[in-house]
């Protein structure tokens, strides 16, 4: 569409508006002096050329009485009067340049004589004509004779008119000039000193405290403002040294806390990119160094599944955040299962003293352990439930059977029942003596009575009474006790729970027609008995070993295998570390079997001797 006349860009306003307020003022203040010098020059200029034409007239007038005195003198002649007179005109004509022609008229008129210069520049400048009387004396009576009129060309004020101008128009261009390049030098140094005044005040607003502004070349009230700035930018200096130790000492105490605390922290703006991560957090999460995720977003974080675990759990937080405005109803948690790892994710947001949202912080703490344990706990009492149901049932059936039918049973089958009813009852037993053994090794400030006793009987009494479940499956118990093993300070019946549970794994774990030997002894050091439960059995892999202790651990959990709590080693862990302050120990190869042990310390309290004990039993 074409543009109209009041479309059209006003280029004039748009170029002065291109200039600054320093230019514009600058510009203004230029004109402004032009005008001033000009008016000035005019001024005095008609002054001068009034004063000029005033003069010359009066010159013009005092020749024109000059050559009436004497054209009068000279018409009054006895002798050839216009003679004379034509002589007395042309000299006067010949010696004043200014003087084009002169007339004389007599009293009617008319021309006595005239004589006019022939000049080729008459018309660059203006005559002037002057007049005055023919008057001549006779008997002390002024007489009239007629009239002389000269005409002047002026030359002489018109030359003297242009070299004043031409003079004044010099000095006062000599003057305008030298006025604006002071006015020009001067403001070039103002504005020079005000621009390093203006950078001295930028570099103070980006924190460039101590910044000084040079003094050497200023002068009045420019130096005295450069002093007060640079006293107030050392002040400042000085106000944020003193400000930035306390708060660099804060910061690095806070940083030092949150990187040594062992759970792990992650710092986050509001875009969630990580600014502080402390190594518990690195490694939770598989990180090599924490440079690797600052100034990364925490949503990139991408396990070796290639799952982005931060994303969802991100997005969920921040809008359960913008629902409640900020203020979260609960604590915002979450487990994040990562490879090898569980941990519980705790996020809170992060505010100001106003309650503006600054970012927010997430805690992650290894729940790794607990974890496993709530899944064994799990599948501890599935297999509890399951393993105590077996007996039960298997009991209730074989009772109910007899109570219902016992005289329609011959005698062998009568027999098979009491005998299964046995086994079964011996198998809850069993079962229930873990579980109460568990509980009461596992309570807090349970202590148990302690004595010196001989492992020698304690052993062979343990290994005599698995001699026939082993002969059932055809395994071969053997022992190798070393003699006159000394005493330990021991509680006899849980050293046989753990004996018994030892073995009773032994028999568990090896294919019919293998062997089991176990072996005491006292160790190389002399300062504690060792005993060894050995077999030939399937053998534990290595990736078990550190858990195979674990209450509720079994490695048949998956499979179910083989029957059982998963309390019998953690039970026997327990016994031994805690109650009696000795070491359990194991080595193991799939396939070729395993070996469990216990070691007794011998540095219990002061054995009482033999008077002592004998003083006891009369006692008693």
């Amino acid at each position: 569409m074409a543009q109209g006349p009041s479309d059209k860009p006003n280029y004039s306003t748009s170029r002065f508006s291109m200039f600054s307020s320093e230019n514009k003022t600058l510009m203004g203040l230029i004109v402004a002096i032009s005008l001033f010098f000009m008016l000035i020059a005019y001024f005095l200029y008609t002054q001068y050329q009034a004063s000029l034409d005033e003069n010359y007239d009066k010159f013009g007038t005092m020749v024109a009485s000059v050559v009436s005195a004497g054209g009068a003198e000279r018409l009054e002649s006895e002798f050839s009067p216009e003679l004379k007179l034509k002589h007395f005109v042309d000299k006067m004509l010949e010696h004043n340049n200014d003087l084009e022609a002169i007339e004389f008229h007599d009293v009617d008129g008319n021309v006595i004589y005239e004589n006019h210069k022939l000049t080729g520049d008459l018309k660059t400048s203006i005559p002037r004509v002057y007049s005055s009387k023919l008057m001549v004396t006779e008997g002390g009576d002024p007489q009239y004779l007629g009239s002389v009129h000269i005409k002047l060309s002026g030359k002489t004020i018109q030359n003297i008119s242009e070299s004043t101008r031409n003079i004044l128009l010099v000095v006062f261009v000599c003057a305008w000039m030298l006025t604006l390049i002071s006015v020009s030098a001067n403001t070039y140094i103002l504005h020079k000193h005000l621009k390093r005044l203006v950078q001295g005040v930028r570099r103070l607003s980006t924190g460039d405290f101590g910044y000084r502004i040079p003094e050497e070349d200023l002068w009045g009230e420019l130096k005295t403002l450069a002093e007060s700035f640079n006293d107030m930018s050392l002040r400042l200096r000085a106000y944020e040294d003193q400000n930035l130790d306390t708060i660099t000492f804060e910061r690095n105490k806070m940083e030092a806390v949150l990187l040594s605390i062992a759970d792990g922290t992650i710092v986050c703006n509001m875009d969630g990119e990580v600014s502080m991560i402390n190594h518990s957090a690195c490694k939770h999460l598989a990180i090599e160094s924490s440079d690797l995720m600052i100034g990364r977003n925490i949503r990139e974080y991408v396990t070796v599944e290639g799952d982005k675990c931060f994303e969802k759990i991100i997005a969920e937080f921040e809008e359960l955040m913008r629902e409640h405005g900020g203020v979260l109803p609960a604590v915002f948690t979450k487990q994040l299962d990562l490879p090898g790892i569980t941990l519980a994710l705790l996020i809170s947001n992060i505010q100001d003293a106003e309650g503006h949202d600054l970012g927010f912080v997430a805690t992650t703490h290894d729940i790794t352990r607990e974890a496993e344990v709530d899944k064994l706990k799990t599948n501890f009492i599935s297999n509890v439930s399951h393993e105590l149901r077996t007996p039960v049932t298997t009991i209730k059936s074989y009772v109910d059977t007899i109570y219902n039918h016992s005289s329609e049973l011959d005698p062998d089958t009568y027999q098979e029942f009491i005998e299964t009813i046995h086994v079964e009852t011996d198998r809850l037993k069993k079962m229930v003596n873990d579980i109460l053994d568990f509980s009461r090794l596992e309570e807090a400030g349970n202590t148990l009575e302690m004595d010196y006793e001989d492992l020698t009987p304690l052993i062979n009494l343990t290994v005599q009474s698995f001699k026939v479940i082993a002969q059932q499956k055809k395994l071969a118990i053997t022992t190798a006790i070393e003699s006159n093993l000394p005493k330990v300070y021991i509680n006899g019946d849980t050293i046989e729970r753990v004996m018994r549970n030892l073995l009773s794994n032994a028999i568990k774990y090896t294919e019919d027609g293998g062997r089991i030997r176990v072996r005491a002894e006292v160790n190389q050091a002399g300062d504690a008995v060792e005993v060894f439960v050995q077999d030939s059995g399937i053998g534990i892999a290595e990736d078990h070993l550190d858990k195979i202790f674990d209450r509720f651990f079994r490695i048949e959990n998956e499979v179910h295998t083989v029957k059982g709590t998963g309390l019998g080693l953690h039970l026997v862990k327990t016994a031994i570390e805690t109650h009696h302050q000795g070491e359990v120990f194991v080595e193991s190869e799939l396939g070729v079997g395993t070996t469990f042990g216990f070691r007794l310390f011998l540095d219990g309290p002061a054995k009482p001797s033999e008077e002592e004990l004998v003083g006891q039993s009369s006692a008693k």
